[in-house]
């Protein structure tokens, strides 16, 4: 619990200060463009909101090497995993010129480290002919890989959408908590 106290408060005070910041470096940050299909904002929001997501994350992994957690190690081999993502992400929403299949191959890339760093595949998937393929393992790779990328770039797409990705998210976590 307290895990997800700290990584909250860190995450909070992050996503407080990117908007305060936001009055004075809204011109770098800030979605001026509110024109497009995946704009409903109807004056200019900060785009950086991710900083806030990777604080959390980061607070919580110190707060589990300082108490000494088992899993600390893996955690930030997650961590090495997601930064090509997180750095191109970042990137793009400082200067809106990195394309979107620039994103997508590091986000793939992000998903190859997790694969290689900590072994994470996908085993089963209960589809019909899918678990015979990947009990071969470059399908497996390769289905991780695609499922990965695709999740990711979902939930940047509806991302445009006040608390639409957010609301999403945690349902999906919650599924996951509850299998």
């Amino acid at each position: 619990m307290p895990f997800l106290v700290i990584s909250f408060l860190a995450s909070l005070l992050a996503a407080l200060l990117v908007i305060h910041s936001a009055e004075r470096h809204g011109h770098r940050s800030a979605d001026h463009d509110l024109d497009g299909p995946q704009k409903f904002h109807f004056r200019p929001v900060p785009r950086i909101g991710g900083i806030a997501v990777f604080v959390a994350i980061l607070a919580g992994a110190l707060l589990a090497q300082l108490s000494g957690e088992a899993d600390r190690h893996e955690i930030w081999l997650l961590i090495v995993s997601g930064l090509p993502t997180f750095t191109f992400g970042l990137a793009e929403d400082l200067t809106k010129s990195v394309s979107p299949r620039r994103r997508l191959f590091f986000t793939a890339v992000s998903a190859g480290l997790a694969i290689y760093l900590l072994g994470g595949v996908i085993h089963r998937t209960t589809i019909p002919g899918v678990d015979h393929l990947i009990t071969i393992t470059p399908f497996a790779i390769a289905l991780t890989i695609l499922v990965v990328t695709g999740v990711a770039n979902a939930i940047n797409i509806i991302d445009g959408f006040n608390g639409l990705a957010s609301m999403c998210v945690l349902m999906m976590v919650a599924s996951i908590a509850y299998v």
